[in-house]
């Protein structure tokens, strides 16, 4: 595999190829900011590149050091991270900002053991912010590389058996300098060459030495892990207006799913459900407005949407309840479902 020269390859073929992106220097003389390197990598996980580029672009503009991030309040951090869903990534990226702000500086930790001790930052999100940000000598391994060594070896693996074999590969083949330009490759090889199931052999500049190359086979590595079902759950939402048909939503202290943002009252479809106390409420009308299906990573939700009309004499908020005008929802930190939820029911009034 020395022989191969993986690394020389990839990396001479990434300097000539790669991906335009907001994140990456405009050329490879310019000094990496490892904030945009560590926010960039906090809105790829679980997220595709075409999602978080037009997200990263307005987020670095609001926020364009970790100390102006760290200084801000968290409802505009949720705010505009809206849309971009996983929720907890925005909490975690702001409690890490703070840290680092407020602890290390406003010093971006540059090893692979002081990141992962950050709120939010996996094995994964720690090797690819050393190795990209820093030129850290440590394995990075994404689905777009581990399926890019999956072919060019053949490897006859799945699941944690893959990435383990993977990992001791690429271990192998890390250059001295320039990692972050090799993990960037392969990362490009993986994502505009060797899709999962469009693949240019002719473009691609490992296929001389690759096993799978031109064959037929080749889709079907990496082998492909045989996924549950997943479950479905169902629940009821409810859309309380009053007559200037504003919104009421509760401010979500519970950790977990939606952590501090503002959801609809509900009930039925989570642990921690969202509920409120109607008898607090003067209820004029009642309607069933439809049902409202989302898919969530582990699960899918069929739900019920009834709105309340109220009556404005007889209304008593708790601290954790608002008010919001349906035009105003983009100001604040509210989850897509609740977009959904309140589309319908606007059809309804």
């Amino acid at each position: 595999m020395q022989s191969l020269k993986l690394s020389e390859i990839v990396i001479n073929w990434y300097k000539k190829n790669l991906r335009i992106l907001p994140w990456r220097p405009k050329n490879f003389d310019q000094k990496i900011d490892p904030y945009i390197v560590f926010l960039s990598e906090f809105m790829l996980q679980q997220t595709t590149v075409k999602t978080v580029v037009p997200y990263f672009i307005n987020f670095l503009k609001k926020y364009p050091t970790i100390e102006i991030l760290a200084k801000a309040k968290l409802d505009d951090v949720l705010a505009i991270w809206s849309g971009l869903g996983y929720y907890r990534r925005a909490n975690n990226l702001y409690k890490s900002s703070k840290i680092i702000t407020n602890e290390l500086n406003g010093v971006i930790p540059n090893s692979y053991e002081d990141l992962i001790k950050l709120p939010g930052i996996g094995d994964y999100t720690a090797a690819a912010i050393c190795a990209i940000a820093f030129d850290k000598k440590v394995v990075v391994i994404d689905g777009n590389i581990e399926r890019v060594v999956s072919r060019l070896f053949g490897l006859d693996l799945r699941g944690n058996d893959l990435k383990k074999k993977v990992r001791e590969i690429l271990f192998l083949n890390i250059p001295g300098e320039e990692n972050s330009l090799f993990t960037q490759g392969l990362m490009d090889i993986g994502a505009t060459i060797c899709k999962p199931k469009i693949i240019n052999c002719e473009r691609c500049p490992l296929s001389e030495n690759c096993r799978v190359a031109f064959k037929n086979s080749a889709i079907n590595y990496p082998l492909k892990i045989i996924k549950e079902k997943k479950i479905k759950r169902t629940g009821k939402f409810y859309c309380l207006i009053n007559s200037k048909k504003e919104i009421l939503f509760i401010r979500n202290i519970n950790l977990g799913l939606f952590e501090n943002m503002h959801v609809l009252p509900s009930d039925g479809w989570l642990k921690d459900n969202h509920n409120l106390d109607f008898n607090i409420f003067s209820i004029k009308e009642r309607f069933d407005c439809g049902v409202i299906k989302h898919s969530f990573t582990h699960f899918d939700l069929d739900s019920k949407v009834i709105l309340l009309k109220l009556d404005d004499n007889q209304i008593k908020l708790k601290n954790n309840c608002i008010f919001i005008k349906p035009e105003n929802l983009d100001m604040f930190s509210i989850p897509t479902l609740y977009h959904k939820i309140v589309k319908l029911v606007l059809k309804n009034i």
